[in-house]
Formats: C-alpha cells, sequence, structure tokens
C-alpha cells in the first residue's frame, strides 16, 4: 500500500457509503468492544470512520495511516479527540503491547504482505487484547473468485488480493491470535460510485460492468442488478476478532 496511491482520494473515499456507515462499521466496532479508556489502534484508518466511531465510544484512539492527506482529513473531521500518526502497517511505529485494541477495516486486501500485516498488529496489541479485520474476501469458487480479482485489479491497481475468509483466520492465528468470532456479511456497493473512488473512465467502467455479467455464476454470486437509476452488486465480507495469548 503506497501513500501516492491514496493521498489523491481522500473526497472520493469521505462519500463512499460502504465505507461512512453500514454492517461492517457496525460489526466492526461491535467485535472491538472498546471499552472507555481503552487505547485503540485504527490502521489504514483512510478517512477515518472507524476510527471517529471507536473514539464516540469514549475509547483513546490513534488513527494510524501511511497517506498524509487521509490522516489530515481524519483528524479535522473527527468528532471527538484523537490522535493521528503516520505510519506504514507493515512496519507499525508503536512499542510491544501498546494498545488494548487494534482494528483494520477495508484495507487488508491492499497489503503486498498480509502475514506481516497481522503480525504487527498482533504484536502492538497486549496479552488479551483484541485484533479485528474486517475486508472483502474471495468467494469460495474459484472461477468467481478470479473475476473478482480480475475486477478488483482492473478498477485499481492498489488492490493486491482478495483473500479467502480460512486465508485470514489463518494469518491470525499464525500471528498468535486465537479466533474468538468471525462473521460472514456483505457491502452493498453503488457500481458508479465505486468507479469514481478511483478515477475509471467510461470505456473502462463498461468494461467492468460486462465483467459482473460474465456468467450467471459471477451474477449470482455478487447479486449484480440494474435498474433505470442505478447499478449495483454486493462485495462479500469477513470480519473476524482475535485475542493475543502470548
Amino acid at each position: 500500500m503506497s501513500q501516492a496511491a491514496f493521498d489523491d482520494r481522500v473526497a472520493a473515499y469521505a462519500q463512499s457509503a460502504s465505507h461512512r456507515e453500514g454492517p461492517t462499521l457496525d460489526l466492526t466496532r461491535e467485535l472491538a468492544q472498546a471499552r472507555p479508556g481503552d487505547l485503540v489502534l485504527d490502521v489504514s484508518t483512510g478517512t477515518g470512520f472507524t476510527a471517529h466511531a471507536l473514539a464516540a465510544q469514549s475509547a483513546r484512539v490513534v488513527a494510524a495511516d501511511i497517506a498524509t492527506n487521509m490522516l489530515r482529513h481524519t483528524r479535522t473531521t473527527a468528532p471527538t479527540a484523537l490522535q493521528v500518526v503516520q505510519t506504514d502497517t507493515l512496519a507499525l511505529a508503536f512499542g510491544e503491547q501498546t494498545f488494548d485494541v487494534v482494528t483494520c477495516r477495508h484495507a487488508f486486501h491492499h497489503y503486498l504482505d498480509g502475514n506481516l500485516a497481522i503480525a504487527e498488529m498482533a504484536r502492538v496489541v497486549r496479552v488479551g487484547g483484541r485484533v479485528v479485520i474486517a475486508d472483502t474476501i474471495s468467494p469460495d469458487d474459484v472461477e468467481v473468485a478470479e473475476a473478482m480479482h480480475a475486477i478488483e485489479l482492473a478498477r485499481d491497481p492498489s488492490h493486491v488480493c482478495n483473500r479467502y475468509a480460512a486465508q485470514v483466520l489463518e494469518l491470525m492465528t499464525e500471528a498468535g491470535l486465537v479466533i474468538e468470532r468471525a462473521v460472514h456479511t456483505h457491502t452493498e456497493q453503488d457500481f458508479d460510485s465505486w468507479c469514481s473512488r478511483t478515477g475509471v473512465s467510461n470505456e473502462l467502467r463498461g468494461q467492468l460492468w460486462g465483467g459482473f455479467n460474465g456468467s450467471e455464476k459471477v451474477r449470482a454470486a455478487f447479486n449484480v442488478r440494474e435498474t433505470a437509476d442505478s447499478r449495483r452488486f454486493d462485495w462479500p465480507v469477513l470480519i473476524a476478532a482475535g485475542v493475543r495469548r502470548a
């Protein structure tokens, strides 16, 4: 995940309904179980919606991101006080066992090294503390998973991969986290807004929509639908909470 890839996307992400609200935000907050006074780290915070939600629970929140402009937006729009720190999730600028809770929402598919990213989150959370990962995941069907990856990569070159749910849980376990709860849901996406977040051209939009309609299997897997007013689809999501055991 590079700073340049996201510093020019602040306005688009700030308007994204799937980032601002919805089941993934509610479930991340629920699984985090942040209590008043807890010290919480939200990594790859982007425009800060998760950090803001956790700060509203009276937790002390540190919002971390590699992109300067994202952090500036997060700080200036925060409804309550929080700290922002510019740092790479693959090399977090914090000591071991610093935080009570670490969250990462809608960012994991951008990491070149998912194993290292989770290891860093597990490193900075205290023993008994919680790490919550919420992200889009690949369907188990290989054909559908390949279609999802091709669509995502064409739309956003900063995309690395959507892991399978089992892969995410395995990485968390390997990092020393005991899986406490894992919830499957989806994010509803407005196709044109989703394209606009990364500046997709009209020509590429046509190609991407064609990818969503490439087969009945893909259409069904992502609940692809079109009306006179909108084109929409759903991405599958996993929200998982793991507790550091040692």
